[in-house]
């Protein structure tokens, strides 16, 4: 059975074109055009266009939608590849990078700017993380161009493994952190009943 497309073809136009809009911005101001200019963007002229490429796929896949299968997978990937890009450069370019953010430990939450390896080391596993999603969906493009499963096989099971490998130290940590509550629980009861 095939799902319901939740978008009315109004919605998907409008949703499809306020991304476009979002992401025109950016990439306009790479060459110095509209109300941004390059020298705004924290960075490269290049992240610009980057940036605002990936609102203008997003809002491209969307437009696409289910009537167009392949368009809208060729724009997902163009999608990842801007955000692969981004995190790329702040993770591993050149020069020094300077973050602000939030530490937060349960409730206790403590603002900073971070430089150097506290601002690179964050965005780097959010990096080979999206590289890792990126190679997946492009392999499956390629898969889905050549006609299915039997031509990419090998191929497909390396990019689901590499995608494994880059989730896995978060997975640990969910299944630590779901862990130790349970055996602190079942401790507590021994502790108190001898059971």
């Amino acid at each position: 059975m095939a799902a319901k497309d939740p978008l009315s073809p109004v919605g998907r136009w409008i949703i499809g074109l306020l991304f476009v809009a979002a992401g025109l911005f950016p990439a306009l101001a790479a060459f110095d055009i509209g109300p941004l200019r390059a020298a705004d963007i924290n960075g490269p002229p290049w992240l610009g266009l980057a940036a605002g490429g990936v609102f203008i796929a997003a809002g491209m896949a969307v437009l696409a939608g289910d009537a167009l299968p392949m368009l809208k997978t060729v724009f997902a990937v163009l999608v990842l590849a801007g955000l692969a890009a981004m995190g790329n450069w702040i993770a591993f370019g050149a020069g020094e990078r300077v973050c602000a953010g939030t530490t937060t430990f349960f409730w206790f939450a403590a603002d900073g700017d971070y430089s150097g390896l506290a601002c690179r080391i964050p965005f780097a596993l959010g990096a080979i993380i999206v590289d890792a999603f990126l190679i997946l969906a492009a392999v499956m493009l390629l898969q889905q161009a050549l006609g299915g499963a039997p031509h990419l096989a090998r191929t497909m099971k390396a990019a689901q493994g590499l995608l494994l490998l880059t989730l896995s130290p978060l997975l640990l940590l969910l299944l630590v952190l779901a862990i130790v509550p349970v055996g602190l629980r079942v401790l507590w009861h021994h502790l108190r009943s001898g059971r």
